[in-house]
């Protein structure tokens, strides 16, 4: 989930140029008395300016922060959602293989998969953008037309009519078009995390727009005053240099560590999570394709390059979820998954689609690929577990540091009249 960052350099350029040209004119021309109250002014203008700006730019960071959480837990959402969906057409198509009577715990798994699908849709429609929400429930209709097609198909199987296998692919196509809509949406959302960790790094400037310019006014403010009267140190100036350096460093720190651990989040478990879920959708929907390669008898090339297609992205997907957190043992445990469908596939084009239809349903086919599944699950539902608490983690101190930012803005402001106060009052 790579990221471009925000400019912001110019806007510390301009404030400078504009501080400098104050200050230029504050070191000559006019009255003492004059000179005194234009420093006063404009330190305790930046002064409320840091409670304000830096108060705001914490806020911002805060929602954007929240934001990219919710927009995370809705990604994996959509991801459930699409993997309930390919587990489903897995089972439908292995009980339709079998012929004859359903394994009875198959089909209460293939309604219990349907439905989490469907109140997955539902749930997650009402949390998402109206764009994704609208393509939500374009899917949600076609799961109904994947459920129709899906029990013509039995009923024509159950009675022994060929047309069953037409209703089944009818079906099958139907959830493709929904996994391509889904992942259509997955694909917004992983933007939306992104733009959302833009805005929170983009907030991050607010702080010190006001907060540095005003520490170099009160530094330069009790020069010239020590110059001016002679006078080492004015110590309500000093205190609110002191002050503000130190909500500067403090407050800094906070929103900088709620940004990297936000950051981190996203680049590791979530990521991690992601690519998860990828490789076991791809995988039942490899399971898919290798089902139908013996449902259609002699005529099943176009999935078997089909199953080709989903095993690569599987692999590949499982080939970096190693790389980023050193979760490899699912690719050796999907290697034994190919390894299984290949002996299939020899056994049925050497004639014996009796034997493959028995590795499938019941042997060392189905064996490695229930193990697999069983293990890639846990591992994204893991990684999200563990993404989803980072990210609700990651604002951290930011809500307690608006409040003291704020606060140390009018303290600040409060001590510079206080500073320059006291030398006014000698020109009465």
């Amino acid at each position: 989930m790579a990221r471009t960052q925000p400019q912001r350099g110019s806007g510390m350029q301009s404030v400078g140029r504009v501080v400098g040209r104050a200050v230029k004119g504050m070191f000559a021309g006019g009255s003492t008395p004059a000179r005194l109250r234009m420093w006063m002014v404009l330190t305790a203008v930046f002064a409320v300016g840091l409670g304000v700006l830096g108060a705001t730019g914490l806020g911002r960071r805060d929602n954007a922060l929240h934001d990219a959480r919710d927009a995370s837990a809705q990604l994996i959402d959509v991801q459930r959602v699409q993997v309930s969906l390919v587990g489903a057409a897995a089972l439908a198509t292995e009980n339709y293989l079998r012929g004859g009577p359903e394994d009875a715990e198959q089909r209460a798994q293939y309604v219990t998969e349907l439905a989490d699908a469907s109140s997955g849709l539902v749930a997650v429609s009402n949390k998402v953008p109206a764009q994704e929400a609208e393509l939500l429930r374009a899917a949600a209709d076609g799961l109904t037309k994947y459920a129709g097609l899906v029990e013509q198909a039995r009923a024509n199987n159950r009675q022994g009519f060929p047309i069953g296998a037409a209703y089944l692919r009818a079906a099958n196509e139907a959830a493709s078009a929904d996994v391509a809509i889904l992942r259509s949406v997955q694909a917004s959302l992983r933007e939306q995390v992104n733009d959302d960790l833009d805005r929170a790094e983009a907030a991050g400037v607010w702080l010190h727009l006001a907060g540095w310019p005003l520490l170099l006014l009160l530094l330069l403010g009790g020069a010239w005053m020590a110059r001016r009267f002679r006078r080492m140190v004015n110590v309500p100036l000093a205190a609110g240099a002191i002050a503000a350096f130190a909500v500067l460093a403090a407050v800094g720190g906070v929103q900088a560590s709620a940004m990297s651990d936000a950051e981190d989040a996203v680049d590791g478990p979530l990521l991690s999570a992601d690519l998860a879920a990828q490789a076991l959708s791809a995988a039942y929907d490899a399971r898919t394709h290798e089902l139908l390669t013996l449902i259609n008898r002699g005529n099943g090339a176009a999935d078997e390059a089909a199953w080709g297609q989903s095993s690569a992205v599987a692999a590949l997907a499982l080939t970096q979820l190693c790389d980023l957190s050193a979760d490899c043992a699912e690719i050796e445990e999907f290697r034994a998954v190919v390894d299984a469908h290949t002996d299939l596939r020899e056994m049925d084009d050497g004639g014996d689609w009796d034997a493959a239809k028995d590795t499938s349903l019941t042997g060392n086919a189905r064996i490695q690929f229930n193990r697999f599944t069983r293990d890639i699950e846990l591992t994204s539902d893991g990684h999200a577990t563990t993404a989803a608490n980072a990210l609700a983690d990651a604002p951290g101190g930011v809500q307690g540091a608006r409040v003291v930012v704020f606060l140390a803005g009018l303290v600040v402001a409060a001590l510079v009249l206080i500073g320059y106060g006291r030398r006014l009052r000698e020109y009465r």
